[in-house]
C-alpha cells in the first residue's frame, strides 16, 4: 500500500483496498474485439478452437482457512468437483497487485517490477500507482509476460474482466477484451459478461478469461475478520460463485471449461495502537519512502547517511518489525533484484504496521483487516482450486505456490510458456495427476 493509503485509511477508517485495484473508477468494457497489433485479431487459430477454456476466478483477500471456517455450499461443489490445494503460498510482500501479476506471469514481484500497489522507482525517477489510470495502463511499467499475452501472442483469444496489468499493452498486446476497472460493476454482471464470452462461436471464444471479485477484501479492510461484515462478504462471493456454477452448468460447451479459483493473499487483523511512527523511530530527513505499511521501502539520499547507516538507527529503536538493506532481505522473499523495493526495506511483525506520516496521531482505538506480511503466514495463504476435464474430483493436494500457477495455464490450454520464469513447469501438474 502506498503512504497515503495507509495513512488515508487509518484516518477515515473507510479505505478499500479492492475498489481501487487498478487505477480509476470509470468502467469501460470492451463491447468489441480490440486487439492489439500482436495480437489474436479476436479470432483463435485453428489449433486452438477444440481446447478447454480455462476461466480463472480471484476473491481477493480470501483466506485459505476460510473455506473450512464458513458454510460454503458453492465453493463446497467445485471441490467436490475438482482439486483443491491446501493453500497457496503468496508472493512477498502479500499485496494485491504484486501477488495477482505474479499469478498471471509466474514471476516473482522483484523481476516483473509490480513489487507493491504503488511504489517510487529511483531509476524512471517517477511513482506507479494502483490508482492512476496513466500508470496502470502503462505497460512499461510491468515486466513479464501475463498469461493473455502469452495466449494472444499464439493466436488465442484472452478476455479479462479485471485484473492488475490488464489494462496495459504489455509488449504491444492487450488481452481481446477488456475492462477498465470499476469497482461498482455488481458481480452479476461481470458473471454474465464471462458467460456471455463462453457463448461465442469457437472461433471468437475466449480460452484465456480473467475474473475478479473484491467483497471480500473491501469488508476486511473495514472491520475485524472475524465479525459479521466479513462473514457476510464470503457468504456473498459464495452466492456469486454459485451463479457462476449455474451458468456454466447451462453452457452447451461445459464439458470444455477449466475453472480455476484463486485469491491474492490472506488477512489478519491490525489496529491504530499498532501503528510505528517512521519519525518516532529516526529522523526521516532524506529519506524518502516508495510505500510502507506492513513492509516500508525507502530510498535514502546523501543527507540521510548511507542505507546501512539508516538501517542501524531504525533496529536501534524499532521493536515489532525489522530494518534490511534490499540486499540483506532474506532470500525466501525474493525481494532483492528491483531498486523499486527500496536501500532499506522495513518488515513489520504480523499485525503491525509502519507509517512514514504524523496525520494519523490521536486516533480513535480501532481495529481492521490487513495484509502485506510475511508470506509463510498462515493468515497470508491464499486459495487454489481446479475443476474440469481432466482434473481429479475430490482431491486435496499440498500447498502450492503462487509463482507456479503461470507455467499449469500454459500447460493446460498447451501453450509455449514465456522464457525466464521463476515458477517450475509440471509442478502443480505434478499434483493433480
Amino acid at each position: 500500500m502506498r503512504r497515503s493509503y495507509y495513512l488515508l485509511r487509518s484516518l477515515l477508517a473507510t479505505c478499500v483496498l479492492a475498489v481501487a485495484l487498478a487505477c480509476s473508477s470509470a468502467h469501460e468494457s470492451s463491447a468489441q474485439p480490440s486487439p492489439a497489433p500482436q495480437g489474436s485479431g479476436g479470432i483463435n487459430r485453428a489449433e486452438h478452437r477444440q481446447k478447454p477454456s480455462l476461466l480463472v476466478v480471484s476473491f481477493d483477500g480470501f483466506r485459505a482457512d476460510y473455506l473450512d471456517r464458513f458454510d460454503l455450499p458453492n465453493f463446497r461443489r467445485v471441490m467436490t468437483r475438482g482439486t483443491r490445494a491446501r493453500g497457496m503460498h503468496p508472493v512477498f510482500p502479500t499485496i494485491t497487485f504484486p501477488n495477482h501479476y505474479s499469478l498471471v506471469t509466474g514471476l516473482y514481484p522483484e523481476h516483473h517490477g509490480i513489487v507493491e500497489n504503488s511504489f517510487y522507482d529511483p531509476v524512471r525517477k517517477d511513482t506507479f500507482s494502483f490508482r492512476n489510470f496513466q500508470t496502470v495502463s502503462d505497460g512499461t511499467w510491468f515486466g513479464g509476460e501475463p498469461i493473455w499475452a502469452t495466449a494472444e501472442r499464439q493466436g488465442m483469444v484472452a478476455a479479462c474482466f479485471f485484473w492488475p496489468g490488464s489494462e496495459a499493452d504489455i509488449k504491444g498486446i492487450r488481452p481481446t477484451y477488456w475492462n477498465r476497472y470499476d469497482g461498482s460493476v455488481p458481480n452479476e454482471q461481470r458473471i454474465e459478461t464471462v458467460l456471455g464470452w463462453l457463448r461465442l462461436p469457437a472461433e471468437r471464444r475466449p480460452h484465456v478469461i480473467t475474473l475478479y471479485f473484491s467483497d471480500v477484501d473491501s469488508a476486511s479492510h473495514k472491520a475485524t475478520i472475524g465479525g459479521s461484515d466479513v462473514a457476510a462478504a464470503v457468504t456473498a462471493v459464495d452466492r456469486s460463485l454459485g451463479m457462476l456454477l449455474d451458468g456454466l452448468d447451462r453452457l452447451e460447451n461445459r464439458d470444455r471449461v477449466l475453472l480455476m479459483l484463486t485469491s491474492d493473499h490472506g488477512m489478519t487483523d491490525t489496529g491504530s495502537v499498532r501503528i510505528v511512527q517512521l519519525g518516532d523511530v529516526i529522523d526521516p530527513t532524506g529519506v524518502r519512502a516508495g510505500f510502507s505499511g506492513p513492509v516500508t521501502a525507502l530510498h535514502v539520499s546523501l543527507e540521510a547517511g548511507t542505507p546501512a547507516a539508516v538501517r542501524d538507527r531504525i533496529n536501534a529503536k524499532l521493536e515489532h518489525g525489522r530494518a534490511y538493506l534490499r540486499q540483506e532481505v532474506p532470500e525466501r522473499h525474493h525481494f532483492r533484484a528491483s531498486p523499486r523495493g527500496g536501500d532499506v526495506v522495513v518488515i513489520m511483525d504480523e499485525g503491525w504496521l509502519m507509517a512514514t506520516s504524523f496525520m494519523n496521531r490521536g486516533l480513535i482505538q480501532r481495529e481492521w483487516g490487513e495484509h502485506g506480511w510475511d508470506p509463510d503466514l498462515p493468515s497470508m495463504k491464499a486459495i487454489f482450486l481446479l475443476a474440469g476435464p481432466g482434473i481429479r474430483a475430490g482431491v486435496t493436494i499440498p500447498e502450492v505456490e503462487n509463482i507456479d500457477v503461470y507455467p499449469l495455464m500454459t500447460e493446460l490450454l498447451g501453450l509455449r510458456p514465456a522464457a525466464g520464469l521463476d515458477g517450475q513447469p509440471g509442478k502443480i501438474r505434478s499434483l493433480l495427476k
